[in-house]
């Protein structure tokens, strides 16, 4: 039995996904509510047969209802499917479900147990509260971008939806604490993350050392400003990513790579003298002890010796690796439209359990008649409601 099973949960969020499916994952029901057309992300590149990877991705596991939440009849339809559920997740602009009497105030009003999971991209309340939500915007406004990259090239942008991803995950971790206080006391609470605080929550380093020397930690490439070595360097046949965090890490290292010397060397025998003399000196001597093997073979080396160093894999190459299969964490998934799509699994594993496969993310409206159904709206009404445009 999974952790959630026997909890509903409505899902309003456009263009996201991510904090459902973590729910969906782990046994929650999850109903996907969006407008007759269909969530945008349902239309998101890459499309293949029609059909968007994406959706496919981040709509697993989940049902699919559609609603007209703009329509008084879909307000009315909203209100039965939330009296009937545990939390309801939304990423909508501040204000836009309260402008149609259905926030979490009013919902709360018909049901105090309601949790109610919002992310936002700074939040309810504050002077920016109502300012658009982007990763990009959230990486940018965060710091994020600017201690991302060289020193003597822009702001980057890590390559993935950083700041979507964590706030969801964080929401998703949320909604599970609030759920337990709300069947401890019976009082449900709005839970909120944002992109941005998200994004500031997981800079750590880069928060609490401008907090302890008041300077703006500025980029270092791939290199790390107080480990060395703890970078990309380049080898026989392209780049091995190195990560020797201590001095013991150090002699293991220098000790497979047949150049024990430099663990005596007065210019390289501790953290703090190679941090001094890592860019002019020694990353141009590692990279040319490199050159003489390929990513394979240093990453054979380090494997053997127990230190952290190992080829920088393309996608493709990733996902060939075993351990990866192992623990399930590339999965196939077949859906209807798109065939077997392979995807991640689920990051978090019970000891004793085995994992079931994953359900495919639902066709627009496929669970209309069973939702509607169960909240007491027979088969004549849901007809008219469905020639009306409302579901």
């Amino acid at each position: 039995m999974l952790p959630l099973e026997g909890t509903k949960v409505l899902d309003l969020t456009t263009l996201s996904g991510y904090c459902g499916m973590e729910l969906a994952d782990y046994g929650a029901e999850v109903i996907k509510v969006e407008p007759p057309e269909g969530d945008p992300l349902r239309k998101l590149e890459p499309m293949k047969n029609g059909a968007s990877a994406h959706h496919a991705f981040r709509d697993r596991g989940k049902k699919s209802v559609t609603l007209d939440l703009t329509h008084p009849d879909g307000q009315g339809l909203f209100r039965k499917l939330v009296m009937e559920a545990d939390v309801v997740l939304e990423n909508f602009a501040p204000g836009t479900l309260e402008g149609l009497g259905l926030g979490y105030e009013a919902m709360a009003a018909l049901k105090p147990a309601l949790v109610w999971g919002r992310t936002s991209a700074y939040g309810s309340d504050g002077p920016d509260c109502g300012a658009p939500q982007l990763d990009l915007i959230a990486q940018a406004k965060s710091g994020v971008m600017h201690f991302t990259g060289f020193p003597e090239n822009p702001p980057t942008r890590i390559g993935f939806a950083v700041s979507e991803h964590y706030a969801a995950s964080f929401l998703a971790s949320a909604v599970c604490l609030a759920l337990y206080h709300a069947r401890e006391t019976g009082e449900g609470q709005l839970v909120e993350t944002t992109l941005c605080g998200s994004a500031i929550a997981i800079s750590e380093d880069k928060v609490i050392t401008y907090g302890a020397e008041n300077e703006d930690p500025m980029r270092t490439g791939n290199a790390h400003p107080l480990i060395n070595p703890y970078d990309i360097l380049k080898c026989k046949n392209g780049y091995v990513a190195m990560g020797i965090s201590s001095d013991a890490q150090w002699a293991k290292f220098c000790n497979a790579f047949d150049c024990m010397e430099w663990t005596t060397d007065e210019l390289y025998c501790s953290n703090l003298v190679r941090g001094y003399h890592y860019f002019g000196d020694l990353r141009v001597k590692l990279e040319n002890l490199f050159a003489n093997y390929t990513m394979e073979e240093i990453a054979e080396k380090c494997d053997a010796a127990l230190i952290p160093g190992t080829m920088c894999s393309t996608t493709k190459e990733a996902l060939k690796q075993p351990q990866l299969r192992v623990r399930n964490m590339i999965v196939s998934v077949e859906d209807k439209t798109l065939g077997a799509l392979e995807m991640p699994g689920k990051p978090v594993k019970f000891a004793g359990q085995e994992e079931a496969p994953l359900k495919p993310a639902p066709e627009l409206g496929a669970q209309n008649e069973e939702i509607y159904a169960a909240a007491g709206i027979d088969g004549e009404t849901l007809a008219r409601l469905r020639r009306e445009g409302v579901v």
